[in-house]
């Protein structure tokens, strides 16, 4: 499906040397060209259009006086910087190009009547006139000669084995003469062929091959010959064969030429002598003569080299042709067609080094030199058009894809057909051909009723079917007017933008100038293409292309040294490109493929070179890439690793990556993998199809997911439901798309989707592929760029949400029509509702409708489809519908003699009792429980019911406060909360069950000594009861702690004013133990009990507070020397590269890390790492494990934290002694302890200043802990975290994110606890 298109062309008069050329070779180093003619050898310099040496043959001494008759070869010899020239008189010339010495190397006295060297010059092979052929080294010695006829087939002549022969085999209709065997005849060779032999090697250079007149017929015959000069095989015969030859580079094919009664054909053979395939060149019989066949050094072109036969004394003067052939599909295209009207060619060849370069020289002495690159020419809308000689075929790939070499239709033109481009803006299928004689012909579509004759349909239909497509018309054939240039030079037009209806532009080369061309504008005026505008180019244009998507009439102009200019086609005027940055744009390599285009809303210009490198303005993006295709959303690259890559064009040039790594990169929302070689054809706009095409010619058309996800998107935007659902069901796309897409948007036009869609099944499927996933932040997050969720919460119930959305829809558009679709509903809600689905179907039964689309039968069918018919069994008989559950049973593979007894014994009982013992069954408690309590007969179940599942709280809300039967589940769940341990709560109950005295017990056990009081009222507790249970009761509060409560119960219940003084000074209540002595008049209690208990307190407070004081002196100490040396490990990794032993175990045992990267293995294990598995294979073990993360011990791993955790305990603990610190030095000073007072006071300060400045060396800066968090994570990779360690970040782990180890614990600085009266700095 490509084009050969003419890159460049260049031209110049080579002066009265090269007239009349024989021979012509070139210098792949230099580029400079050399040709020999019978008079002189001549170098010429296209880059300076210089001749740089010239030897003059009539003057050689080491030729014969009598001069030359022809040049029979010539190659050009890089390693001697020579050329080698053999002429027919058996002289052999080394011309040294650098000293201009000319040494005669060899004379044949017979004469030499081909040369030829092979590929690796390391052999030369010259056939002489005594019809031999002479074997010689690169040094000209001779190796061997044989005779240019043997008369054996060669070393590969056929086996015959005995069997399959002729006569033996079936003939059919011809009959038995076709058994007999037939000598091919053989006509001698035509006059005009010049009966001299042609040597052609191999790529590989280990055969040759020669074509010689076999002095038996006379005719041609072709030779292969082994590198050795040992003859391998013979053509079979093969009448008409000419003079041309030439071995495929590759290998496969020898060509030659053939004329056949009716044609003239190229024809191949293979190595073996056989024929292998022809193809038939555009004349008539007896109208040209081939001279030369050549092919390209990659073998894909095939150089047709033909000229005029004109009769003997004719004065016309024969016209030549250089014709330019392809293969694909095993179909010969003609792809160009060059004619020479005045000016013969004499000789041509490629270029060794490029591989589409055509060196031609004239008659006259003119040099011509043409460059072509494989070109796709689709328009904007898929059209894709292929030159085949006259014919150019076309396949509209939007409508159907015609394998090659099929097309949909061929337009059938007058002549060759050069080049084919589209129109830009307006219909972009409008077709604008240049033929090889100069004019121009313009197919448009009009949407004309009447066929055009010239258009041929082939793969859209025709003969009776139906047409496919539609198909252009003709508009008119133009002819160019208003070019400078010569005649000639106009049929070279180049690099032709149809930018509009009524605008063409073109290139030409200068033809004063050969290195610069002229741009030209023309419109459409009759039947001529007219010159409006000519503007002269200050070099020679390599490309040219403009932008189809936008209205901007500029066109991007490629230079042949990459430089980009700028056509603006309204000013007529040519400036450099320039970038955003102000730089002239520049491509590094010159680019073969040019396109104009936006990517991040910046105009870009793209270019590919023939050697893979893709640029996006002067930025290389990909040095693998083998084609690319702009699409409206996309940018699409095909690689070497052959994979094809979809890049979306809203992102920035700035971050676009270099793709040659081969690796994924986050904004290729689609990367897939294709066949080896594949190149794009074309992209559908506005559709998903992709069309490639394969190395051997075939196409196969894809749906990249980028392109199916942008289309799915853009119809989601347009409310086209219908056509977005049958894309993704086509595509796989996952269903969930259509609501997560746009939730709000599918919500509220929710009824349109039930409108489009309008098919149960598809309307199921939809439903049955809901998850709770957010598919647009997982699935498919590349294309929509969407964070992934940071809580649950925001997918909550989505399923739900659509599912009672479309239930609703379609219950209003149509319940019958869609009732399966709505029982689908109820079973895919998170809880399924299966309840509602069953009683759905029994509606159906019980009410039947005319309009009912399903029987109940079929509903129930479908249901039992979706979910498990047992499960179903049993929602049917939560119903207590025992026809339904009979129908639901007889779906089921249940044995009726399991069910139906069941059933029977169900029926026989009662109504609540029935549903009671149903939801029994279905382990439906608190359903069974509200049944059993309408049945009073059986409260004894009641209770069981109650207590075997815990319903106390179901049960109490069934029964009136107050009655008995509440009051015996009331009693019944005290019970419970006992054995549960929450016996303040059971006293509630047992009050609500009014058990008073299980009641004092559980309030007693919980030491609520109010309440107890209180249920010792309710059993009316005499005296000393009553103080038994007040002492109780103070023990235990004492116990706890509770001074204060123990001492009211002491004075209040049990008279003991004694006992409640000495419990408040036992728990340090100095002032309520005071108040209390002097409310009762035992100051006497103040120096028996209450001073030696103060300076008690005093002298435990001082000893704690010191011995806290060096534990946190210690630790804080230890902790500054373990984070100075992690600091110096993580220097010693940093400068090393190696692991940081003190963050060793981060990493696993199967770890490694150097430089900036660390590669682990997640199945590895560790060494004390938090984030592998616990060693512990127990719960206890696991517990020990745990413990000793907190060890102290020195050395440990997490000593650390254990320092930390320790150190917050110290500040805790002095923090809440600020209260009790402040009431002793209060009732110190009251009795005249001021010394005492003040140095607690003193202690406690210091000690609460120094823990003020420690925090902050303790627990870090906020900020730090934020940075770490970056480090961490459940993205972070074994990279990140090496690169984090080598930034200096300190590695986070599981331990920090404890509240102990994270922030310091909070000081209550708002509690007043100093006197100033003690203070020293106050007066």
């Amino acid at each position: 499906m490509r084009n050969l298109e003419l890159l460049s062309y260049r031209h110049l008069d080579a002066g009265s040397h090269f007239k009349d050329t024989q021979r012509v070779c070139i210098d792949y180093d230099s580029g400079n060209v050399y040709a020999a003619s019978p008079v002189c050898i001549v170098g010429l310099c296209p880059q300076t259009e210089q001749v740089i040496g010239v030897v003059d043959l009539t003057q050689c001494d080491e030729l014969p006086p009598d001069g030359v008759n022809r040049i029979v070869g010539m190659e050009f010899l890089p390693d001697q910087q020579s050329v080698c020239v053999a002429m027919d008189t058996g002289s052999v010339l080394l011309w040294n190009v650098s000293s201009g010495q000319v040494e005669s190397v060899g004379d044949v006295s017979s004469g030499i009547r081909a040369m030829s060297w092979s590929p690796d010059q390391e052999i030369l092979v010259l056939a002489t006139g005594q019809d031999t052929l002479i074997m010689m080294t690169r040094e000209f010695d001779p190796i061997t000669e044989k005779s240019i006829h043997p008369d054996n087939f060669g070393a590969d002549e056929f086996v015959n084995v005995g069997w399959g022969k002729k006569e033996t085999q079936f003939h059919g209709s011809v009959g038995k003469e076709a058994a007999k065997q037939k000598t091919e005849e053989v006509k001698a060779a035509l006059s005009w062929d010049d009966k001299q032999p042609r040597i052609s090697w191999r790529g590989d250079g280990q055969y040759f091959v020669v074509s010689s007149i076999c002095p038996n017929t006379a005719a041609r015959k072709l030779r292969v010959w082994n590198r050795e000069c040992e003859h391998q095989s013979t053509s079979e015969n093969v009448d008409g064969v000419e003079q041309a030859l030439a071995w495929k580079p590759s290998g496969s094919l020898i060509a030659s030429t053939q004329r056949k009664p009716n044609k003239h054909d190229v024809i191949f053979f293979e190595k073996n002598g056989l024929r292998h395939g022809d193809f038939s060149l555009p004349f008539g019989v007896n109208d040209v003569k081939v001279n030369e066949l050549l092919w390209n050094t990659d073998s894909t072109v095939l150089a047709v080299w033909c000229e005029d036969l004109v009769p003997e004394g004719s004065e016309v003067k024969p016209k030549s042709y250089v014709q330019l052939w392809s293969v694909g599909n095993y179909h010969w295209y003609l792809k160009q067609s060059i004619t020479f009207d005045d000016d013969r060619v004499c000789s041509l060849t490629w270029d060794p080094e490029h591989a589409y370069r055509l060196h031609v020289l004239c008659q006259s002495g003119k040099y011509l030199q043409y460059t072509g690159h494989w070109a796709t020419h689709s328009s904007n809308n898929a059209l894709v058009a292929v030159i085949d000689g006259s014919k150019v075929l076309i396949t509209p790939a939007r409508q159907l894809v015609v394998p090659p070499p099929m097309s949909a239709y061929h337009l059938q033109l007058p002549s060759a057909v050069n080049l084919v481009t589209f129109c830009c803006h307006g219909n972009t299928d409008d077709t604008l051909l240049l033929l090889d004689d100069g004019r121009v012909v313009v197919y448009i579509f009009d949407n004309s009723e009447t066929k055009d004759d010239s258009v041929k349909l082939d793969g859209a239909g025709g003969n009776s079917f139906k047409t496919c497509c539609t198909t252009p018309s003709l508009k008119g054939i133009y002819t160019i007017k208003g070019l400078s240039q010569t005649s000639w030079t106009s049929r070279l037009v180049h690099h032709v933008v149809w930018f509009s209806a009524d605008t063409v532009l073109f290139c030409c080369v200068d033809d004063q100038r050969s290195q610069h061309s002229t741009l030209y504008s023309c419109k459409f005026d009759g039947e001529n293409l007219l010159v409006t505008c000519e503007t002269f180019v200050d070099g020679a244009v390599y490309n040219m292309c403009c932008d189809s998507e936008s209205e901007e009439a500029i066109l991007a102009i490629q230079l042949t040294d990459g430089f980009i200019m700028k056509y603006d086609i309204g000013s007529e005027m040519i400036i450099p490109w320039e970038l955003n940055t102000g730089e002239e744009l520049s491509f590094p390599i010159p680019c073969q493929q040019m396109a104009l285009c936006s990517i991040g809303e910046q105009k870009v210009v793209l270019g590919l070179t023939n050697r893979y490198r893709f640029y996006v303005n002067n930025t290389e993006i990909a040095s693998n890439c083998t084609s690319f295709a702009v699409h409206k959303e996309f940018l699409l690259l095909t690689t070497l690793t052959h994979t094809l890559r979809c890049i979306c064009r809203k992102t920035r040039v700035e971050v676009l990556p270099t793709l040659s790594d081969g690796k994924a990169h986050p904004f290729d929302e689609s990367i897939r993998r294709v066949e080896r070689g594949s190149r794009i054809v074309t992209v559908v706009p506005d559709d998903t199809k992709l069309v490639l095409q394969m190395p051997r010619g075939n196409l196969e058309t894809i749906h990249p997911r980028a392109l199916v996800l942008s289309s799915v998107r853009r119809k989601l935007d347009e409310l086209k439901f219908l056509e977005a659902m049958t894309a993704m069901r086509r595509h796989r796309i996952n269903m969930n798309l259509i609501y997560d897409h746009n939730p709000d948007n599918f919500l509220s036009n929710v009824q349109l989707f039930v409108q489009q869609i309008n098919n149960v099944s598809h309307i199921n499927l939809f439903l049955t592929d809901l998850q709770e996933e957010d598919v647009t932040r997982t699935m498919y997050t590349a294309a929509y760029n969407r964070s992934p969720l940071t809580e649950e919460s925001e997918l909550t119930n989505k399923v739900d949400t659509v599912c009672d959305a479309v239930r609703l829809a379609l219950i209003q558009e149509d319940e019958n029509k869609y009732i399966l679709s709505i029982l689908t509903s109820y079973v895919k809600k998170s809880v399924p509702e299966l309840e509602e689905a069953l009683l759905l179907v029994r509606s159906l039964r019980d009410t039947p409708s005319k309009n009912a689309v399903v029987s109940p039968a079929e509903a129930l069918k479908f249901l039992l489809f979706l979910v498990d018919v047992n499960e179903m069994f049993d929602v049917a008989l939560g119903t207590y519908d025992f026809d339904l559950v009979l129908m639901v049973a007889e779906k089921s593979q249940k044995d009726p003699k399991e069910y139906i007894p069941f059933l029977n014994n169900l029926r026989r009982l009662e109504g609540y009792y029935q549903h009671y013992t149903i939801d029994k069954h279905l382990k439906r408690y608190t359903r069974a429980l509200r049944n059993i309590s309408q049945c009073p007969d059986h409260f004894d179940e009641c209770l069981t019911l109650v207590s075997d599942h815990k319903l106390y709280k179901e049960a109490l809300s069934f029964f009136s406060v107050g009655s008995e039967k509440y009051k015996a589940i009331a009693k019944l769940y005290g019970e419970h909360l006992i054995e549960k341990k929450k016996p303040e709560e059971a006293g509630l109950v047992y009050v609500k069950a009014e058990e008073w005295e299980l009641a004092l017990h559980a309030f007693k056990s919980c030491s609520n000594w109010r309440q107890a009081f209180c249920m010792a009222a309710k059993l009316k507790y005499n005296k000393e009861n009553e103080v038994d249970l007040a002492r109780k009761l103070a023990n235990q509060l004492r116990n706890n702690k509770s001074h204060v409560d123990a001492a009211t119960v002491l004075e209040e219940y049990a008279n003991d004013v004694e006992e409640a003084i000495v419990c408040l000074i036992e728990g340090c209540q100095w002032e309520e133990a005071l108040r209390r002595m002097y409310k009762h008049s035992r100051t006497d209690f103040i120096e028996t009990n209450l001073k030696p208990a103060m300076l008690e307190s005093y002298e435990g407070q001082m000893e704690s507070l010191e011995s806290m004081r060096a534990d946190f002196e210690k630790y804080r100490k230890r902790l500054k020397v373990i984070r100075e040396e992690k600091e110096r490990s993580r220097l010693e990794f940093q400068e090393t590269g190696g692991v940081n032993d003190a963050d060793a175990d981060l990493f696993s045992d199967a770890s490694s890390a150097t430089g900036e990267s660390i590669q682990s293995s997640k199945y590895s294990g560790s060494q004390s790492s938090t984030f592998t598995k616990s060693t512990g294979r127990s719960s206890r073990n696991r517990r020990k494990a745990e413990m000793k993360k907190w060890r102290l011990k020195e050395g440990s791993p997490y000593e650390d934290f254990a320092l930390i955790a320790a150190l917050s305990k110290i500040i805790t603990s002095v923090d809440i002694m600020r209260d009790e610190v402040k009431e002793l030095v209060k009732v110190l000073v009251q009795f005249n302890s001021d010394k005492e007072a003040c140095k607690l006071q003193q202690t406690f300060g210091s000690f609460l200043t120094l823990i003020d400045s420690a925090i902050p060396s303790i627990w870090l800066d906020e900020a730090e802990e934020g940075e770490e968090s970056l480090v961490l994570g459940p993205q972070a990779t074994a990279n990140t975290i090496a690169q984090a360690v080598q930034r200096g970040q300190t590695l986070s782990t599981k331990e920090k994110l404890d509240p102990i180890i994270k922030s310091a614990p909070p000081l209550h600085k708002d509690i007043k606890w100093k006197l100033s009266l003690l203070d020293d700095s106050k007066s």
